[in-house]
């Protein structure tokens, strides 16, 4: 093969040092999906480095650097290479009020988990997303269970001090949980929060103490409940599409 003449092809390149170090940095997504990273680039995340192959290396921008096939291997979480990996900065947020349904996701630990919360808010249209001490918006799992709707909403990663900024803007919060009131007998506000807890405690004790009311998925067949991804994204479009009786 005929190597361009600017291809880096050694993976003790500096520069393949340096972006090395990068991607350990809590808030940098390393993407080899072609698919996320038009999402990202679309959705105007910052690009800090585009690698890419021969085979796109007309793609993108002139500035992206690239590389050897080896190279690019060491960046990417598949066997096979789609030629091309993106470095982005998550887009850190100053922490505001919701201005529509909004979704608090309260010490989630599955990143899977966290990211099929996220696909499912957007979908259903809770854009303002706050998580709690959760598994990282930026791990490799949760992107990818997203579907890249985290670059479609506004992401708010806080910690637990977050629960007494959430009762001073005084919202209604609907907490999930087995022993709450039936989901489909309730009627909720026009904008209202929905809280999904971590999946072996459940809600934290702050969370509780300021929530408007608990909700809750009927189930038969004795099943005590669903898991934490399902039973969010059931409540948040049961909340959006469920006509004109799901609404105060």
């Amino acid at each position: 093969m005929m190597y361009n003449h600017s291809m880096i092809t050694s993976t003790q390149n500096e520069k393949i040092k340096q972006l090395k170090r990068l991607k350990q940095e809590k808030d940098i997504l390393c993407l080899d999906n072609p698919k996320l990273i038009d999402e990202a680039i679309k959705n105007k995340w910052e690009i800090l480095y585009l690698l890419k192959n021969e085979e796109v290396e007309k793609q993108y921008t002139n500035d992206d650097i690239v590389v050897s096939d080896n190279v690019l291997k060491v960046f990417s979480n598949t066997i096979t290479t789609q030629g091309v990996v993106a470095f982005i900065r998550f887009n850190k947020r100053e922490l505001k009020p919701p201005s529509a349904n909004f979704l608090i996701l309260d010490n989630v630990q599955d990143p899977g988990n966290v990211g099929t919360l996220i696909r499912s808010a957007v979908g259903a249209n809770f854009l303002d997303i706050y998580l709690i001490s959760c598994a990282s918006v930026t791990c490799e799992k949760t992107v990818r269970s997203s579907m890249g709707a985290i670059f479609r909403c506004k992401l708010y990663e806080t910690r637990s001090d977050f629960i007494a900024q959430l009762k001073k803007w005084n919202l209604p919060i609907y907490i999930a949980d087995m022993n709450g009131e039936n989901i489909y007998n309730f009627k909720f506000p026009k904008i209202c929060g929905v809280a999904i807890g971590n999946e072996g405690h459940g809600i934290s004790e702050e969370l509780k103490i300021i929530a408007t009311k608990t909700i809750s998925l009927p189930m038969q067949n004795n099943l005590e409940s669903l898991n934490a991804g399902v039973s969010g994204s059931i409540i948040m479009y049961q909340i959006t599409y469920g006509g004109e009786n799901v609404r105060s």
